[in-house]
């Protein structure tokens, strides 16, 4: 997968929105990349994706220093898949069907294979019933869903979600999601970029903290949330359940089960104890 090797990328001569920055996304399934609004997360997909090219340092992939030729970037995409924090920006055709077939007639594929792999895609993202729509009919996490619909169709070994619930309800949050998780357990490599630091706490397993351009921590998610002056440092907020061990001095909880197992556990060992008095 993707190795990144003090990469500097320069807007103009005085402005890097990317700083010497190192990366190595073998360090786990679902990396999480955070950080506040200009700190570089979505110029570094772009880089990733060979849309902006690199002014210093290296992205390797599969050990093999990325190249910005025609046909270097068409097998590349045909591996790495991405999802725009804005739906509208990849998704071409009126049609819903036509928009998720096209990039896999681009690449060869045959029409009935085409028909299975959108059928398939449409099913893991609840989305059957979208597939004769056209897509203006479409509400934003309707199309959300579809974008991602695009990349499971053409079974992208890696994929890179920028924002993928920002501007979504509560529902089609959950949506997401699942699907998130869903994608993860059919063995599919995500990085997600992301500022809802719940969202990042409970599916990431890795993450590194982007400002400025720079990475300013990394680690496994209990490590970075853990140093909860960085997060606010950059801007952002602790998870719900970091914020409960911070100030009630409980323990660390990756989720709500686990908090409410260990309180009615507590609880009632507790009450057992004064009744026993």
């Amino acid at each position: 997968m993707f190795k990144i090797n003090n990469l500097t990328y320069k807007y103009d001569k005085n402005r890097k929105a990317l700083d010497n920055v190192t990366m190595d996304f073998e360090k786990g399934n679902i990396i999480g990349i955070i950080g506040s609004n200009g700190s570089g997360k979505s110029t570094l997909f772009n880089n990733l994706m060979g849309i902006l090219k690199a002014t210093e340092g290296e992205i390797l992939y599969k050990n093999k220093r990325l190249k910005y030729d025609k046909k270097s970037l068409y097998n590349l995409r045909k591996e790495v898949g991405i999802v725009f924090q804005d739906p509208d920006k990849q998704i071409f055709y009126s049609m819903v069907y036509d928009d998720l077939a096209f990039a896999l007639r681009n690449i060869g594929i045959d029409e009935n294979t085409i028909r299975e792999r959108i059928h398939k895609a449409l099913k893991a993202v609840n989305g059957e019933d979208f597939i004769d729509r056209p897509v203006h009919s479409l509400s934003f996490g309707q199309k959300k869903r579809i974008a991602i619909a695009s990349v499971i169709a053409m079974e992208n070994e890696l994929i890179l979600l920028d924002e993928p619930t920002a501007g979504l309800d509560p529902k089609s949050t959950r949506a997401i999601v699942d699907i998130i998780k869903s994608m993860h357990k059919k063995g599919k490599k995500i990085v997600i970029t992301s500022h809802d630091m719940n969202l990042i706490y409970d599916i990431c397993d890795y993450i590194y903290i982007l400002d400025k351009g720079k990475v300013l921590s990394k680690g496994s998610v209990e490590e970075v949330f853990a140093d909860s002056e960085k997060i606010l440092q950059v801007g952002l907020e602790l998870p719900w359940l970091v914020k409960i061990n911070k100030n009630m001095k409980l323990p660390l909880f990756k989720s709500e089960e686990e908090l409410y197992k260990y309180w009615n556990k507590n609880f009632i060992s507790n009450q057992v104890k004064k009744l026993s008095i």
